[in-house]
């Protein structure tokens, strides 16, 4: 073999071996492109985290974004996701609401679940939700994007400039902005003037 037919034997394996990495690469892109697509849904929704160490499906810093006409946003600390990619355990979850009427209703709680096909949440352990110059502590509440309406039947209490109030179960209308205690209602005031009956309470 003479030296041009040597310079050509190294320069074609060379080429061979640069298609190979070049043909994995590929298949490698494409696979992380395909997993991607599955994982982030429809492309006009925020859904991000930092995959955990030993776990695909564990999120940190986890946050998304509801789609649609009615806004709202989640974080989380962690995230557990389905093998469906449709069913999310959170750990330590905020969300923020957008009300009808241009008001903020921010909900807290210690563990929870979104459901990303009714885009529902669930939230449970120590539940604050603070509104205005109102907060309320609850053990557990559901959240339908549906109706955006959250209910519990659990025992609530609310505090807030001058009242301290208690009760069982609790509906909240994001678009009206109004939070409705249903039963055994008990209220403490502080600071209220006297009021002739029939009149309303300044609040």
């Amino acid at each position: 073999m003479n030296h041009k037919e040597l310079e050509r034997w190294y320069r074609l394996r060379n080429i061979k071996k640069a298609s190979q990495v070049l043909v994995v690469a590929a298949v490698v892109l494409f696979v992380s492109g395909l997993a991607a697509s599955r994982f982030l849904g429809e492309p006009h929704e925020n859904f991000v985290g930092t995959v955990g160490a030993g776990s695909g499906s564990r999120l940190e810093n986890f946050s998304y974004s509801s789609p649609g006409a009615y806004p709202w946003e989640l974080a989380a600390s962690t995230a557990q996701v389905s093998d469906s990619f449709d069913r999310v355990a959170l750990t330590k979850p905020s969300v923020v609401y957008h009300g009808g009427k241009g008001g903020k209703i921010y909900l807290s709680a210690e563990s929870g679940t979104l459901d990303r096909k009714s885009n529902n949440v669930s939230a449970q352990g120590h539940v604050r939700i603070a509104y205005k110059d109102y907060k309320f502590t609850t053990g557990k509440i559901n959240y339908s994007h549906e109706s955006r309406q959250a209910d519990t039947s659990a025992p609530v209490s609310l505090e807030g400039q001058g009242i301290v109030l208690t009760g069982k179960g609790l509906r909240l209308s994001v678009e009206k902005e109004e939070i409705e205690i249903k039963h055994d209602v008990k209220a403490r005031l502080f600071n209220v003037k006297r009021v002739e009956p029939g009149s309303r309470l300044p609040m």
